[in-house]
């Protein structure tokens, strides 16, 4: 029985010294001092800040890397053609006043379709396009673009980007290259470097990227790996026979290194970049 009254006896106290404990911090983080009246609150302005609302724009160049995908099946090869160059703004926004990591870009670049075909391996021969003789193109396309661009910072020099949304362009220059054993190859000499009736000038389609950037004050370098999957075809699919569908469409990839200036200052959401705003905020509101 004492054992028993012992132990509720140490128990009450230690309720007690939590309460006492709870108490002192209420008073501690809850207090006001006395200066601080009802009148005086009412006068105070709070400065609304939100993270990662500005503005970039930069240039940007790099490579241009040609593949496409086809029916019936090709054996293609990459097919490597530069310079690829451009340019784009760049606007990041806290969506929703809560999610300040996502933003949009829209700008132009002067890039490049074609394809490369190789080797049936079963066969052995060589495939070329019907009624010209190629087996190699090269395309110049003027293009225009507008992506949603979503951004991680990652402390206060770096960050990770990851783009996706939609371009368009049009076909400006081809040049063809036919295979020297080709038959024909006499007759479609004089179209090398010119589109035929039944070509598409006209692109359209998806691209995307990934990309890391380096921040150094107001300046910004970005690397960006771009990804485009077109969804026009090369040629009228039915342009040989109206019974036969046949296409060939642009799988491209870019790489390309971007310098970026920001046109309005930037305020990040990392942990240690709000720390920083707080600390200066403050020591501005001490100063007055």
């Amino acid at each position: 029985m004492r054992k028993v009254l012992t132990c509720l006896t140490a128990a009450l106290l230690l309720c007690l010294c939590a309460r006492a404990q709870e108490v002192d911090l209420q008073k501690e983080f809850f207090s006001l001092p006395d200066t601080v009246t009802n009148e005086y609150l009412d006068t105070v302005q709070v400065q609304k800040i939100q993270p990662n609302n500005y503005w970039l724009v930069g240039v940007y160049g790099g490579a241009a890397f040609n593949y496409g995908y086809f029916n019936p099946t090709r054996y293609v090869r990459w097919q490597a053609n530069y310079p690829m160059f451009g340019f784009s703004f760049v606007r990041y926004y806290t969506m929703f006043g809560l999610f300040p990591y996502l933003g949009m870009e829209f700008g132009a670049q002067l890039n490049y379709e074609g394809y490369e075909f190789k080797m049936n391996k079963e066969t052995g021969a060589y495939p070329v396009e019907y009624e010209t003789g190629t087996y190699k193109m090269t395309m110049q396309v003027p293009e225009i673009f507008f992506l949603t661009h979503a951004h991680l910072d990652m402390g206060d020099y770096f960050k990770l980007m990851l783009k996706v949304g939609l371009y368009g362009g049009y076909r400006l220059k081809i040049h063809r290259i036919l295979r020297s054993d080709y038959a024909a190859i006499d007759t479609y000499q004089a179209n090398v470097d010119s589109f035929m009736d039944f070509d598409r000038r006209w692109t359209y389609g998806l691209q995307g990227g990934l990309g890391a950037g380096v921040m150094l004050g107001r300046f910004e370098v970005h690397l960006t790996a771009q990804v485009k999957w077109g969804w026009e075809s090369f040629w009228n699919p039915d342009y040989v026979s109206p019974y036969y569908y046949r296409f060939g469409y642009p799988l491209d990839v870019g790489l390309n290194l971007g310098v970026y200036y920001q046109l309005t200052p930037r305020l990040g959401h990392s942990d240690s970049q709000l720390r920083k705003l707080a600390k200066k905020l403050v020591e501005e509101e001490n100063q007055r």
